[in-house]
């Protein structure tokens, strides 16, 4: 399985970096950034070559940061090409430590798994400390 993180600027690529910071190299992940002087088809093109660099036909799944957004849109568009691709939106550091936390257990991948755990990530500090 490979994973493509993608994003308005360097959101991807650093949470990538803090990602492996925290669990070392993770296997088959890339990111890529919309840049302010690039436009939609850059973006296309840097994910089509890496969704192309997939040896072993892998699965990929393509977490984005924002529903509606031209890394969204962009995606939405290599689905056509591509319908295997599993496409999530809202990227956050616990979706991506998840999902390589299931590759390295080698039990599947389950997107569902990965979205709530994302979703539990999500906490009112301050309510938290009031309980």
């Amino acid at each position: 399985m490979k994973l493509l993180l993608m994003s308005h600027g360097n959101m991807a690529i650093e949470t990538l970096r803090s990602a492996e910071m925290i669990l070392g190299p993770i296997s088959g992940a890339a990111a890529i950034g919309l840049q302010p002087n690039q436009g939609p088809e850059d973006l296309q093109a840097a994910a089509e070559k890496i969704i192309a660099d997939n040896l072993n036909q892998e699965p990929v799944v393509v977490i984005v940061d924002l529903l509606g957004g031209t890394p969204s849109n962009v995606v939405v568009r290599l689905i056509a090409a591509h319908p295997d691709l599993q496409v999530v939106s809202g990227l956050n550091l616990p979706m991506v430590i998840n999902y390589a936390n299931q590759m390295m257990m080698g039990d599947g991948f389950d997107k569902s798994v990965m979205m709530n755990e994302a979703k539990a990530g999500v906490i009112d500090v301050n309510a938290k400390l009031n309980e």
